[in-house]
Formats: structure tokens, C-alpha cells, sequence
């Protein structure tokens, strides 16, 4: 029982001195356990990195787990039964329950349910509470702390309320992913597996007060923990600085630890303190190396040597952007001997930069796993549930019918439904009772065959439609009823044989990421209404009130993607993305707002009054402005990531068309680096294109430039070479 850290600047080794330790100490003793712990996203990474380092090619008695995995792996071990699982979505129904049997009870929040969104900040502030490990007990300790403080107050004593009934709701069946460490932590004194093992934990920033009381179980019974700090080699680890310097977070970790040590009586061994340009991924004297030595600091140097590794562009929106990046992309693999895994980009705003992401890189011919949780709401099948209950509560208008027609899961063609939505806006059908009688009445031009196809067609869609539209339109039906109608009509439009022919397309076309998607989906969908029924199965709600919590479901839900392949550009947001041996970076929109991010919180309780509560002892999630800090340690750690190039983007509009700024960070380099300028882009587009995709958008420009008037040679040739290819005889056409 020991506790040791590992101190090192970012890019200084301290993985890799890490890792050399545990391979030799798993070779020297076989029999020894070593339990690795990192964040989640990073377990595979982990795993690949021991793997190729490792003499043997193997890592038999070394587990790389996460936090949650090692829940799982005790919990069977030592035979602890806990309940199911209640995913975010699940929060969001049992709380919208809660919620609305408690509603006299509620002063403030009770006015509000109702609004969009509100059930959920609810939810996230209790989940919030829980992974802060604060308790019913304490919670009504600081309500009536918080009396002179009246707004305050009646939130607390709302929220007091429904955090109560909540954890009486899940007593025996449920528990939240935030419980679990809880959980653990009673269960780790008989846990053989934890008193056996090494534990060491690589790529944490810090911990929540759930960590930290798990943290202290892990030092009293295994035979010793090592953590890994990253933190200026010329820094004092164990000295306090104010929460505005760049290591804070780091030093806040390192006092904690010691103090769960001290409480444990856990001995201290001699920390190991990586010192740059041993392991390091930097040379010496290259801009890199100065960059990490001297960003954020109080007692920086600027750099007056070779500044080529790094620079600084700006582009006109989003979508030019992400193409000026691929293009670069293809210039270092094709010229510079670059492989996709050696490059990486990373963004600050990941939802304005995925869909650019998405659609530009496979015109490029660039391979790319996008690193974030995709969200389920644009899927066909999601989409086609949406419009369904909303064209039966709103009684089959004109939008809502064609929206579920057009969801490509309907059973009728795009042809069909063009010749279906002539008649009806020609004719002004709404409502369900005209769509259950005949269509017998023409226009000028329609003739009586084309008119009796469209009465087939309206029968097949009343036939699909109507049974379930007459059982969701009774009163007083309950949860349970609507949703096995809809369970009958998913399965009689055979919607999962529909999902596994798009899952076999995608696969055809290598779309391995959208192939995966629509794998997941039907069953994601399915928990969903078997979560529903479980959870709500004998309420009575309106088809709105339905709809409505079906809706805050699928919003909670995410599609998880590993990635598909291995030579492949990662692109993922700051400060989720765990990079790897990385030489070339892009860091995309790097303008106000997105970095650093706007952390204007709108949220149940403002910043003010966390700070009032935090005064009195109650540690919850950072406030804005600690926010602020804490993100500038996030750049620093990826600022430093690339070991050979790093492009530093950012846009003059939005994809809206408005303006942006740049962000500060711009400035920052410029100072550390005299002589640098934002270089705008311009006439990279007039290139001639590498892929045929690639040069569709080139050939659609091409043609307004000829349209204005501009004579251009290589359009020309563009064009020429379109047009010798039957393949694009119709599209060009089109264009």
C-alpha cells in the first residue's frame, strides 16, 4: 500500500516511462496483477500502445479498464448485485414522473416543468449532485444554510423534493452510472482482485469527489498506486497556486491525493519527475519545443528561431475551412510521406464542424473517425417515429404527413409520394377522416388512371396509418398501450430488415462509421420503449405528453463509434479527444466564442450562486470563469500534442454568414512568436482536384465563375474531362 505520482510536462514521457515500468514489472513477475486505469475513450488507445511496446506482443496480466469497467469487474467478482443501469434517457422519463406527482410541492420549478428542455437541466443538476457525492443529508444542510437567501432557498428546497423522490423511485431497482463508484467503494474491501493488483492511472486531468473517495479505497487495499501529473518540470507539485496559474488543476489533484493518503496512512514513495527532452516528443530547439516550455506562462520567452512548424490561417467560413484542411492533408501524404494516423484534428466547437467534417473529407479521398457521441435525432428511424406521432396528434396535416412519407422508412417510393403530394396540395386534403374515404374527386389534367393509382396509394398509407392513429386517438390511454401500437406498426413495416439493408449499403460503400450507426439503431430505439413502458407503463398522457417524452428521449440518445479502422485522420472536440502520437495537428475555428468555449451557463443554479454555495462548503461543477481556466490547461495539453506541424485555423463568418472574431489564442502565439502572421487564404479552391468527388464541388464553381463571365482554363479542362466519362453524363446534365 503505497502511493507514488509521475510529474512531467505535456509531451516529456510520462505515459511512455510509465508504461516501460508495468511491461518490465509484469515480466519480472508474472503473477502480479497490474490494473491500468484511464478515461474511457482512451482504453483502446491504451491497449494498442502496451501491445506494440510489449517484447512479447502481449499484455496477459496487465488490465486496461476504466473507471466503469472496473466497477463491472469487482462487482462480479466479489458476487455484488447491483440494479439496472438508468442511462440519461431513463433520468429524463423517471424525472418527468416525479416532476409532475410532486408539482404542488415544487414553488419555483413547478411553474416551469412544462417548458422545452427545463426536465432535463433538472436532471442535470441532480446527476450533478450525485457525481459530486452529495448526499439527501447535506443537500437539506445547506437549504436551510441558504434561508437569507430566498431564491436560493426555494430552489434548494425543490430541488430537495424531487432528489429525495428520485432516490426513493430507483431504491432497489435502479441505479445511475454517477452511483456506481458509490457502490464500488463499499465493495472494494472484498474485492481480492484490487488487493492483489498494481494500480496506476494515466491521461486524468482530475477528479470529482466520487473519484477521490474511490481514489482513497484503492490506496488502502491495493499493494500500490501510481498516478501520472502533468505539470511543469520546473513547477512545485505540492505548493498551491491561484486557480488563474496553468497548472492549478494539477497541484488542486496532487494536494487531494495527499490528503486521502495521509487519511488512509498510505506511505508516500519518491515521485518520478520526466524531464523534457528525455522520452520527449520535441526537439530542443524547434517552435514546438518552445511552445510547450512557454504558453500560458508568467515568465515566457519568445522564440526567435525557425517558426515553420507552427501557423496560423483564416478562411472564410467553416466548410472552407475544413477543405483548405483536407487539401493540406492530402499535401503531406502525398508529398511529405505523412499516414492519415499520424494527423489529427481537433476543433472547439465540434457540432458547427462535423457535418463540414462529414461531407468534405470522403470528397478528399481522406479517411476519418469522428470522435464524439452522434446523436440519433437525424436518423431515418427516428425521424419516421417523430413525424409519426406528430401527423396523429396533429390530425394529419399536409407537413406532418408528408414529413413521415418522406422519412424513407414509409414503404412508399420518392416517385409515389411526389404523385400523392400533387393531389393533396392540389385538392387541400386534411385531417384523418379524409385520408380514410376514397379519393374520388380529379383536377384539370388528371386522368382516371392516374387518379385511381393515387387512391391506391392513399389506401396503402390509411391501411399502414390508420389502425394506429384510432388507438393513440382514444382518451385515457395509457403508456403501455401506445406504445405497443407502435411497436405493431414498426413490425409491420419491417423497419429492422429496412435498417439492415441500409447497415449492408453503407458497409458496400466502406461508410464503415454510418454502417455501425445503423446497426445500433433499432436496438437503441427498442430500449427506449422497453425503458418507456417499464418506467411509465400505466400512466395515462396525451399523445402530445407522449410524443414529448419520447422526443427528450431520443435528444438524450447517442450512437457510440469505435474506430473502424487504423489508418485514419481522428477529429474530435478539445477536451474529449485523447490524442496519440500525433505529428500533424489542425486545429480548427479557433475564433471567440468556440475557444475558448462560451461557458455562459443556463443552467437551474447561476454561476453566482454555486459561488455562494461553494462558500459554504458544497464542491460542485466549475462556475464559468474556473471554466475559463481550466480550458486553457485543455489547449496547452493539446497545443502540444503534434510532434512535427501545427496549423492553427479560424473562419471570418459562420456557416449562418455571421462575422466572427479571432480568438485570443491567435494573439497569444503571435507574442510567443515575433514575425508570425494569420495568413489569409486564398486561390487554394483553383486547384486542380485529386478525386472525382473533389472535383464536383471545383466543377458546380467552376460553372458560376463561367456564368459571371470568368474565363478560366483549368475549368475548362475540368469540365472536358466530366464530360469524356459516361459515368457523370447525367450529372453533368443536372448541373
Amino acid at each position: 500500500m503505497s502511493l507514488q505520482f509521475i510529474f512531467g510536462n505535456s509531451g516529456s514521457g510520462k505515459s511512455h516511462t510509465l508504461y516501460q515500468t508495468i511491461i518490465r514489472e509484469s515480466r519480472e513477475h508474472p503473477d502480479q496483477k497490474i490494473l491500468v486505469l484511464v478515461p474511457e475513450q482512451f482504453t483502446m488507445q491504451t491497449q494498442k500502445d502496451l501491445v506494440t511496446m510489449h517484447p512479447d506482443g502481449g499484455i496477459l496480466n496487465i488490465d486496461v479498464l476504466s473507471f466503469q469497467r472496473l466497477a463491472y469487474r469487482v462487482f462480479e467478482e466479489t458476487g455484488t448485485q447491483v440494479g439496472k443501469v438508468l442511462e440519461e434517457t431513463g433520468k429524463n422519463l423517471v424525472l418527468r414522473k416525479i416532476a409532475q406527482e410532486h408539482r404542488e410541492e415544487l414553488k419555483i420549478l413547478g411553474g416551469n416543468l412544462k417548458k422545452t428542455g427545463y426536465i432535463n437541466e433538472i436532471k442535470s443538476l441532480i446527476s450533478e449532485l450525485t457525481q459530486y457525492a452529495v448526499t439527501e443529508e447535506e443537500l437539506e444542510k445547506f437549504t436551510k444554510t441558504s434561508q437569507n437567501k430566498p431564491h436560493l432557498y426555494w430552489k434548494l428546497r425543490d430541488l430537495q423534493v424531487l432528489y429525495k423522490a428520485f432516490h426513493a423511485y430507483l431504491a432497489d431497482q435502479y441505479i445511475t452510472a454517477e452511483e456506481l463508484l458509490e457502490v464500488l467503494c463499499q465493495a472494494a474491501e472484498r474485492s481480492e482482485l484490487l488487493k492483489s493488483s498494481q494500480i496506476v492511472l494515466d491521461g486524468f486531468t482530475g477528479f470529482t469527489p466520487i473519484q477521490n473517495k474511490l481514489m482513497k479505497k484503492l490506496m488502502e487495499y491495493a499493494k500500490k498506486v501510481t498516478v501520472t501529473v502533468t505539470i511543469d518540470s520546473r513547477e512545485d507539485p505540492y505548493r498551491m497556486t491561484g486557480e488563474h496559474q496553468l497548472f492549478y488543476l494539477s497541484q488542486k489533484t496532487v494536494s487531494t491525493l495527499l490528503g486521502l493518503a495521509r487519511e488512509a496512512g498510505v506511505p508516500m514513495e519518491e515521485p518520478v519527475t520526466v524531464r523534457p527532452l528525455g522520452q520527449s516528443r520535441f526537439d530542443g530547439k524547434s517552435a514546438l519545443f518552445a511552445l510547450e516550455q512557454n504558453l500560458f506562462r508568467l515568465r515566457r520567452k519568445s522564440f526567435e528561431g525557425e517558426q515553420e512548424q507552427i501557423s496560423l490561417h483564416l478562411l472564410r467560413n467553416p466548410s472552407e475551412e475544413t477543405a483548405w484542411t483536407a487539401s493540406q492533408i492530402r499535401r503531406l501524404i502525398r508529398e511529405e510521406g505523412y499516414h492519415y494516423r499520424d494527423i489529427a484534428v481537433i476543433t472547439g466547437n465540434m457540432e458547427a464542424y462535423s457535418h463540414c467534417l462529414e461531407r468534405i473529407f470522403p470528397e478528399y479521398g481522406i479517411p476519418c473517425f469522428l470522435d464524439y457521441k452522434r446523436s440519433v435525432l437525424n436518423n431515418p428511424f427516428v425521424e419516421f417515429l417523430r413525424a409519426l406521432l406528430e401527423m396523429t396528434e396533429q390530425d394529419f396535416t399536409y407537413e406532418t404527413v408528408f414529413r413521415f412519407l418522406r422519412s424513407g422508412l414509409s414503404g412508399m417510393r420518392r416517385e409515389e409520394t411526389d404523385l400523392l403530394e400533387n393531389y393533396v396540395l392540389a385538392l387541400g386534403i386534411r385531417g384523418r377522416k379524409k385520408w380514410g374515404s376514397r379519393f374520388i374527386r380529379s383536377y384539370r389534367g388528371l386522368t382516371e388512371e392516374q387518379l385511381l393509382e393515387i387512391d391506391l396509394l392513399r389506401q396503402r398509407f390509411a391501411e399502414t396509418v390508420l389502425p394506429f392513429g384510432e388507438v393513440t386517438g382514444k382518451k385515457g390511454v395509457d403508456v403501455r398501450m401506445r406504445t405497443t401500437a407502435l411497436y405493431r406498426l414498426i413490425e409491420k413495416l419491417e423497419i429492422q430488415k429496412k435498417l439492415s439493408a441500409f447497415e449492408e449499403r453503407f458497409h458496400g460503400e466502406g461508410n464503415l462509421v454510418l454502417a455501425k450507426e445503423y446497426h445500433q439503431i433499432y436496438s437503441i430505439v427498442m430500449d427506449l420503449l422497453d425503458k418507456l413502458v417499464d418506467l411509465l407503463g400505466d400512466q395515462k398522457l396525451s399523445a402530445r405528453e407522449y410524443r414529448e417524452i419520447l422526443e427528450a428521449g431520443f435528444a438524450e440518445a447517442r450512437v457510440g463509434v469505435i474506430p473502424p479502422g487504423v489508418d485514419q485522420v481522428v477529429a474530435g472536440d478539445m477536451e474529449r479527444t485523447r490524442l496519440k502520437d500525433v505529428k500533424a495537428l489542425f486545429f480548427l475555428g479557433v475564433n471567440e466564442g468556440s475557444v475558448p468555449k462560451n461557458t455562459g451557463r443556463s443552467g437551474l443554479l447561476s454561476d453566482m450562486e454555486r459561488e455562494q454555495l461553494k462558500a459554504q462548503g458544497m464542491e460542485l461543477a466549475p462556475t464559468a470563469r474556473e471554466q475559463g481556466y481550466i480550458q486553457r490547461f485543455y489547449l496547452y495539453l493539446n497545443l502540444t500534442k503534434p510532434s512535427k506541424r501545427l496549423y492553427v485555423c479560424c473562419s471570418l463568418l459562420d456557416g449562418s454568414g455571421k462575422a466572427l472574431r479571432p480568438s485570443y489564442l491567435m494573439n497569444v502565439l503571435k507574442g510567443l512568436f515575433p514575425g508570425m502572421e494569420l495568413q489569409k487564404e486564398e486561390g487554394w479552391q483553383k486547384e486542380l482536384p485529386a478525386t472525382p468527388k473533389e472535383g464536383l464541388r471545383l466543377l458546380i464553381e467552376g460553372l458560376r465563375d463561367y456564368r459571371a463571365g470568368e474565363e478560366n482554363e483549368k475549368f475548362y479542362e475540368l469540365y472536358r474531362w466530366y464530360a469524356a466519362q459516361e459515368q457523370y453524363e447525367e450529372k453533368l446534365s443536372k448541373l
